[in-house]
């Protein structure tokens, strides 16, 4: 059961937030928004969106700022761009008993630091019921040079993972949010992780939103993983992870 728990910590912390949304509307100014498995989003002045996950922040500190343009021919424009600092909570995963996830520092060596930045631009385009968004995104690890012994060998963990130890990855996907009533809204998409030396991964989420009132939602559904793994280069793995979540909204 401890093994267990320490992997789904590492697929809800160091896999990314699996619930996060991806839109290029940002909330408007003084709306606020956040979920427990979602970050705290701030809608701000000049359609800039804050987002941060407030827990994560003071084991993994991450901000994302996304900038919504102008619309062209109907498709919503924006861009989006992260920091995380991965270091303290990889520090915390190699100590002597938390169960083995990462090598002995004796062994390896200790966790540098890992500075990951990444831009992506996102395209939505908005229909009666249903909208789309498409997005293109580069990520880069500053000066990383990581043990891939260190890597977590794992679904969702390890793709993301393994950019602190290449250096650079790129993704692109593309959203479906759907309208089915007033009270029930669908959300599916995929995404195409890159790394060098590696095999694409394919990463498929679906979720149904039930709003409870005005200020909550809850939602529910899965998450689909597909890739190469060290541990098997020759054989594909597919893999599934429920997701539930509540989140709320309020004005400043």
């Amino acid at each position: 059961m401890k093994i267990i728990l320490q992997i789904s910590f590492i697929l809800l912390v160091v896999g990314g937030i699996l619930l996060a949304n991806d839109t290029a509307y940002p909330l408007e100014n003084g709306q606020r928004q956040m979920g427990v498995f979602q970050p705290r989003i701030y809608g701000m002045n000049n359609n800039l969106e804050i987002s941060t996950h407030p827990l994560l922040f003071f084991v993994k500190p991450n901000v994302k700022l996304k900038k919504f343009y102008k619309e062209i021919n109907g498709f919503g424009l924006a861009s989006r761009y992260s920091f995380d600092y991965p270091t303290p909570l990889l520090k915390i995963l190699q100590k002597k008993g938390i169960g083995g996830l990462l090598s002995n520092p004796n062994d390896v060596g200790k966790i540098p630091h890992l500075i990951v930045l990444q831009g992506e631009l996102l395209a939505t385009k908005i229909f009666t019921k249903h909208s789309v968004t498409a997005k293109l995104g580069m990520s880069t690890c500053l000066g990383c040079a990581l043990d891939s012994r260190h890597l977590i060998d794992y679904d969702l963990a390890y793709p993301r993972m393994a950019l602190y130890h290449h250096g650079i990855g790129a993704n692109m996907g593309l959203d479906l949010d759907y309208i089915y009533s007033e009270k029930i809204s669908l959300k599916a998409d995929g995404d195409l992780l890159f790394l060098p030396e590696e095999n694409v991964f394919i990463e498929h989420k679906f979720l149904i939103h039930y709003t409870l009132s005005s200020n909550y939602t809850l939602s529910g559904g899965y998450k689909y993983s597909y890739g190469y793994y060290p541990f098997n280069k020759r054989e594909s793995l597919w893999n599934l992870f429920p997701l539930f979540d509540l989140s709320w909204r309020w004005n400043k």
